[in-house]
């Protein structure tokens, strides 16, 4: 094994995540399948690791875990770009009503899971709020994941983000809109490994342009010292999606979390799905 930061001068690298998070736009929950089992595979590997061997593990890790998050946002802006509303090009044209146009690719490996794949991407596009703040473009969120692709998803970014716990992180400080703010500030200006942080807001998804090459740095970036950090960046990112697409599950994980915390008291609950929140996307108007 290499570590990123070796890999991040090695086109073939740069090439294949390119190709993997393109894919993304047109086989989400397939991908998505494979990624967990990967991710799940090199977590089991890491714990009979010895130490020379746990730092490739741990970078392999949140190598996968940058994938997912960047592949998610990727699909979620083509999505947009499909809507005329950034300059890129989708490869699926997620507006039109046209059948051929609008069958997405996952119905095709689950055989139209959910009944007839071009009614479900017609009717699943549609704007869910009149703008972002200002309301200078329509909202769109994607189309839900199967439920059990998205439990899973949470259950990951969950456990991630419980196990990475940084001692230096303020994010488990961020329990407030005025602090998860000030974080914003602070990991802007302090965490410098990507060209942007992995949580994107949802107007950077939607209207940025060349928004590829941007995710693909984003994986391929050198981590720094503070893998914790960096681990649970990228697990808040899936759970920016994965919010946007099953908010029921979202917040049925919280009521569980907050009902433990009333039954149990909050110095011994697991307060990590209530804490998710703050990554939660409610653009809704």
């Amino acid at each position: 094994g290499r570590p990123i930061d070796q890999l991040a001068t090695d086109k073939e690298f740069h090439e294949n995540i390119n190709v993997l998070i393109q894919l993304h736009e047109m086989r989400l929950c397939t991908l998505l399948r494979r990624l967990f089992s990967l991710l799940e595979s090199i977590a089991r590997a890491s714990q009979v690791a010895d130490s020379r061997s746990a730092t490739l593990y741990q970078q392999s890790q949140l190598l996968v875990l940058r994938v997912i998050a960047m592949g998610m946002f990727y699909h979620w802006h083509q999505i947009y770009a499909s809507h005329g509303i950034n300059s890129d090009k989708a490869l699926i044209n997620f507006a039109s009503s046209s059948p051929a146009d609008a069958v997405v690719g996952d119905n095709a490996d689950d055989e139209n899971a959910n009944g007839d794949g071009a009614t479900a991407a017609t009717s699943a596009y549609q704007p869910v709020g009149a703008g972002y703040n200002k309301g200078d473009f329509n909202l769109f969120y994607p189309s839900p994941l199967e439920e059990p692709v998205a439990k899973r998803a949470f259950s990951i970014a969950s456990e991630y983000f419980r196990s990475w716990a940084s001692p230096h992180s303020v994010r488990l400080l961020a329990d407030t809109v005025g602090s998860q703010s000030r974080f914003m500030f602070y990991l802007r200006s302090t965490h410098t490994s990507q060209s942007q942080p992995l949580s994107s807001s949802v107007m950077d998804i939607a209207v940025g342009t060349n928004m590829l090459q941007k995710f693909v740095r984003a994986c391929t970036s050198e981590p720094t010292a503070d893998m914790g950090l960096e681990i649970q960046e990228a697990a808040g990112a899936i759970f920016m999606f994965v919010s946007a697409t099953n908010w029921n599950v979202a917040m049925q994980r919280a009521k569980s979390c907050l009902y433990l915390v009333l039954s149990r008291g909050d110095e011994v609950a697991d307060l990590t799905d209530i804490r998710f929140l703050e990554f939660a996307s409610m653009d809704i108007s």
